[in-house]
């Protein structure tokens, strides 16, 4: 009874007071302390420390501001930004509080790692929340109470937390990687914004590092605000410059190791005044004076503030080690955009959209053999239509640089067995190099959305041991190419793997790649058909013509992502452009490109066997090997395989 009433008299005193005007950044100051385990430097909060932070954090008690947005690197302070105006609030101003994070699970995560260290460590916290340890109902680890207020921690794939009581402080984080719906309920910002109707002084703050170009929320926001970059003054010509790593003159060495990787040691990183020329220092930038340059000062008549941080102004990271990440990731489209995106906190551009499918016939090559040197491992993948089989093999080579082999067509319906038959000649073949060695199949996809599954399981059932898996695509963004492995149930109800694919994803990929103009790592090649009475070339007669014509190529570029409206949400779909509509080549290489991946080859490992003097070469002694070994069917004609 005595712990009520003193909650009362507590409640009572704080709702008496007037609210304070101190900024989130003066009661971070005063009141916060940095736990050790959520940061490198522990100890007391200082805004100085990094000074691009405070205006951020004081545009949530500035007048007239309803939206906050922030489009960051990585490694900036961002998390402590939001936790200092969530300590605030609850502290100065008490009100429901909301937190979103791209999923329950990461608002889970986030609260014990972030929130519980805070109102530990911070006195003033820890006298107003209540232990998350007491059996008392109002504090979990997605609510915690304090007088006057609650921190709610939701999950942006919830439409349930989403839609609870009124809020006051909105907080987003991530947003970029948001659904694009809570459930069935469409925006999940949208959602919960619908709850800061009831406070006329309701401020709402979106945080995020950016994703792909034309394709991100946090890009999109930071555009309809004031466009705030936090840039540097030139110490030389005294002009103000966002610092990037367009300007920086890097001076390094490079090699290149057997996987095809690069590794690069940086000696010195200049930045270059794009005004006067002159060049200086890390450390000289860091003393250079700074500020933010407001682009859209107009936004501002909407409540709408909005900032650009990259990682070249944070105190925690090193520019010979982000100039390092960069040059290393160029060339990979895959690393490329986890360093523009996280580092230099920029958009990243995918590639695609090609103009002409002229430059990939221009780019054909003679390999002067079935298989070119390089190739360690071969994949199939088979793409069943209503009146026809479709099917490519792929060689792969270290670092996943890829040789088209064969593209073929098998014609028939896929209920009569002389379909399948003709396919199993096709991936039952060995492909040779001029050497006279030769590798088969280790593994083949075949598609099994089409109207042909109970077909397709039957094939894969009879065809385990031979590593022929039934795939199923999933075209929902964000989702890996590898999703899940799941299971099938053939009519005989024998269960089969299932292989569930990210086909959004894998068509990325293969853009990506595709637009790698140097062979090497992720490379394409595509080989010419070799004329027949080409001197010294010994080739199979099934490969005088490989498949790789302009219908070939017109089908590997037949799709181009697009804007679309979804439940009022712009998203970006994959759309068919090709004239007959053919896409098949783009499908294949999706499915051969996840069949390599779920093989995770060791490809130093391959080419010490493959360049073995005791690999066998003839014929019917490797036969004889493979029968010998039962469920040896694999990517060299020793029998080795891949584990599923």
């Amino acid at each position: 009874m005595k712990k009520t009433v003193d909650l009362f008299k507590k409640i009572v005193k704080q709702s008496l007071m007037p609210l304070s005007d101190q900024t989130v950044s003066e009661w971070a100051d005063s009141y916060r302390m940095i736990s050790g385990e959520a940061a490198a430097e522990p100890g007391r909060w200082r805004t100085d420390r990094a000074p691009y932070q405070k205006a951020i954090m004081d545009a949530f008690t500035e007048p007239g501001i309803t939206r906050v947005v922030a489009k960051t690197a990585s490694q900036v302070g961002k998390s402590d930004i939001m936790n200092n105006v969530i300590g605030r609030f609850a502290h100065l101003a008490p009100a429901p509080i909301m937190m979103i994070q791209p999923t329950i699970e990461t608002s889970q995560d986030y609260s014990k790692s972030r929130i519980a260290p805070m109102i530990r460590d911070t006195k003033v916290l820890r006298d107003i929340f209540k232990d998350v340890k007491s059996r008392d109902a109002s504090n979990t680890i997605l609510s915690k109470q304090f007088p006057g207020g609650r921190l709610i921690m939701a999950g942006a794939n919830s439409p349930a937390g989403l839609a609870s009581k009124p809020i006051k402080i909105l907080l987003a984080d991530e947003v970029d990687r948001f659904p694009k719906s809570a459930g069935t309920e469409g925006d999940p910002v949208g959602l919960a914004a619908k709850r800061m109707t009831t406070f006329w002084d309701s401020v709402m703050g979106l945080f995020s590092t950016p994703t792909n170009a034309g394709n991100s929320r946090i890009e999109d926001e930071y555009i309809t605000g004031t466009q705030e970059e936090w840039q540097h003054q030139c110490p030389k010509c005294e002009e103000w410059h966002l610092v990037t790593h367009r300007d920086m003159h890097t001076d390094y060495d490079c090699s290149v190791d057997k996987k095809g990787t690069r590794h690069v040691i940086v000696k010195s990183v200049i930045w270059r005044c794009p005004d006067c020329g002159f060049g200086f220092t890390e450390t000289e930038m860091r003393q250079a004076p700074q500020k933010y340059i407001t682009q859209n000062t107009s936004a501002l008549a909407k409540g709408v503030r909005s900032f650009f941080v990259n990682c070249f102004a944070s105190p925690w990271v090193n520019w010979a080690e982000v100039m390092q990440e960069w040059l290393e990731a160029q060339g990979d489209p895959e690393r490329e955009k986890v360093v523009v995106n996280t580092r230099f906190g920029e958009a990243y551009e995918r590639k695609g959209n090609f103009e002409s499918h002229d430059q990939f016939m221009r780019r054909r090559e003679s390999y002067g053999a079935e298989l070119p040197d390089g190739v360690l491992l071969l994949t199939a993948a088979v793409d069943v239509q209503d009146n026809r089989l479709e099917y490519e093999i792929c060689g792969w080579g270290k670092a996943e640089e890829c040789w088209g082999i064969k593209k073929g067509v098998i014609l028939g319906v896929p209920d009569t067995k002389e379909v399948w038959d003709m396919l199993d000649v096709q991936l039952e073949k060995e492909y040779r190099f001029a050497s006279g060695k030769g590798l088969l199949v280790a593994r083949t996809f075949i598609d099994s959305g089409g109207h042909y599954t109970k077909e397709v399981y039957a094939y894969c059932q009879k065809n385990f041991v031979k590593q022929r898996f039934a795939v199923k695509g999933a075209s929902t963004p964000g989702v890996p190419l590898l999703h899940r492995y799941s299971k099938a149930t053939t009519v005989r109800g024998v269960t089969i793997p299932l292989v569930i694919l990210g086909t959004d994803s894998g068509k990325q990929y293969v853009m990506d790649r595709l637009s790698i103009v140097l062979a090497g790592p992720k490379y394409f090649h595509f080989p010419l058909d070799e004329r027949e009475d080409a001197a010294n070339i010994k080739i199979g007669e099934t490969l005088r013509n490989r498949g790789y014509d302009e219908f070939y190529f017109k089908g590997l570029i037949s799709e181009t992502k697009e804007p679309r409206r979804k439940n009022g949400v712009l998203v970006y779909q994959w759309v068919n452009i090709a004239k007959d509509k053919r896409n098949e080549p783009l499908d294949l290489r999706v499915y051969n490109l996840a069949c390599v991946q779920s093989i995770n080859p060791n490809f130093e490992e391959l080419e010490k066997l493959i360049k073995s003097s005791d690999i066998i070469q003839d014929n019917h002694k490797q036969n004889k090997k493979l029968k010998s070994k039962k469920g040896s069917f694999g990517c060299i004609n020793k029998g080795m395989r891949s584990d599923y």
